[in-house]
């Protein structure tokens, strides 16, 4: 059974080892409902901890003087600041795991519109 290409619009086959491009993975059609599955699970361990990085993760000075104060600063530029920060971090992965399940759930989609098809013009055929 060929495989379904996830992102990109190439319909170039994949290389040994499955790889093909640099945002390319080819998965087998069957395949594509137990990793939409696991990437739903991830999705779902991912959200509170999300939550909690952005309640709990904020630090404030706990000593109320300047050491401390730059301490804080410093961790929460860290945690939250900038493109490198823990909190972007975690956001992102999420984008990219919601990214990788709707691009599965559409190849499937893609796949079973196919089949369904390729079923009718072989009923339609007498096979």
């Amino acid at each position: 059974m060929p495989s379904t290409p996830i992102s990109g619009s190439e319909s170039t086959l994949p290389e040994p080892g499955g790889a093909v491009g640099d945002d390319q993975l080819y998965v087998e059609p069957e395949a594509i409902p137990e990793i939409t599955r696991s990437l739903q699970v991830a999705l779902d361990q991912l959200g509170p901890q999300i939550e909690g990085a952005f309640n709990d993760l904020r630090i404030v000075p706990w000593a109320g003087d300047p050491v401390s104060a730059a301490a804080a600063e410093q961790f929460n530029e860290m945690s939250f600041g900038g493109s490198e920060a823990a909190f972007n971090a975690l956001c992102d992965y999420r984008d990219q795991l919601q990214s990788a399940a709707g691009s599965l759930e559409e190849a499937e989609q893609q796949y079973r519109l196919i089949e369904d098809d390729n079923t009718n013009l072989l009923e339609a055929n007498g096979c």
